[in-house]
């Protein structure tokens, strides 16, 4: 059974490549962030932290790579952390106290590309992700719009040893925060930004999405390291600190050229300019009971929601997890 579901699992991620491989204009091919979600969360060295895009390739790795754990640029403040932090008590502290609102190392003159929350990345295969560091921005807490929604399925979950509480919800809304993490490093546990679980050979390759949700589940296992395990797996979308990361990290979005769809950020623009944009799940997301039994991705839909994500009625294949709860026999009042 093992080797069936590993194919099977195997199948979906090459359709997903296949499926979404196109041209730009400018003859560059490429491929779909998104391909797979294993069922569990990091386990081999960290219990949490790993999403689901692209194709299964390594980032580039500089000829010039050099040691930038503790980097000082021109005397600004840009910490970039490479090690992984589980029992390692000071760099954890270190790593929290270096989680600063968005926007402070550009501001500080850090000289790294931004991946910033609340926006929805195509994957591009080899490219998207590099090893070098990256200016990583996500938030906790849950948007004021989907707030109850998100929250009482969390609050009726029996998450067992993968829940945890939320620790933004004191605010109004969300709080954008953002560490310097460089990609592919182990600053996340291992593998900073690989999607699927882990280091896991089956799992997809290296996206912008998958390394938010990375350091997104990464930095709320240290704030609770002292309550919760740190090890301890998290809930992926039913998390709803870090939800909505893992929830960009298994979609999105198209100009269909019928033969030739390109993948684009998400945007409520682009939607509006383009009747062709279109959103799409990825198709592992489609065969829960089998590789994705990950919660309610769907509540993170809608531009309202600020989440980057577009309306329902413009995505163009429907989230299954309806049918896994259906299956398991359990309530779906609030499946979404």
């Amino acid at each position: 059974m093992k080797f069936s579901i590993a194919l099977v699992y195997s199948v979906l991620v090459a359709y997903d490549n296949i499926d979404s491989a196109v041209s730009r204009p400018d003859n560059r091919v490429l491929s779909s962030k998104k391909s797979a979600k294993s069922p569990k969360a990091k386990k081999s060295n960290k219990g949490h932290g790993h999403s689901a895009d692209s194709d299964d390739v390594e980032p580039d790795i500089p000829d010039n790579e050099a040691d930038t754990s503790s980097l000082d640029i021109a005397g600004r403040d840009c910490p970039v952390f490479t090690e992984n932090p589980s029992g390692n008590t000071n760099l954890q502290q270190r790593m929290l106290d270096a989680a600063k609102p968005c926007g402070h190392y550009q501001s500080k003159g850090c000289p790294y590309t931004v991946i910033s929350a609340n926006v929805d990345y195509p994957g591009e295969g080899p490219g998207d992700l590099d090893y070098v560091p990256y200016i990583v921005q996500f938030d906790i807490g849950v948007h004021s719009r989907i707030k109850n929604t998100v929250m009482g399925y969390h609050q009726n979950w029996d998450g067992g040893d993968e829940k945890r509480d939320c620790i933004g919800c004191d605010e109004a809304g969300e709080t954008c925060l953002e560490l310097i993490v460089k990609g592919g490093s182990d600053a996340t546990g291992g593998c900073a930004g690989k999607c699927g679980s882990g280091c896991d050979v089956f799992a997809g390759g290296y996206a912008y999405d998958c390394l938010k949700h990375d350091v997104c589940t990464t930095y709320k296992a240290l704030f609770q390291r002292n309550s919760i395990d740190f090890d301890q797996a998290d809930g992926y979308c039913r998390d709803p600190d870090c939800g909505d990361e893992a929830a960009q990290s298994v979609f999105n979005c198209y100009i269909d050229y019928t033969f030739n769809d390109v993948s684009i950020i998400c945007s409520e623009q682009s939607f509006a300019a383009d009747p062709d944009v279109y959103g799409h799940w990825s198709y592992t997301t489609s065969l829960p009971s089998l590789t994705f039994d990950e919660g309610p991705c769907n509540h993170f839909t809608g531009w309202a929601s600020g989440q980057g994500l577009p309306n329902r009625d413009q995505i163009r294949n429907p989230y299954r997890f309806r049918r896994y709860l259906k299956s398991k026999e359990i309530d779906i009042s609030l499946a979404g």
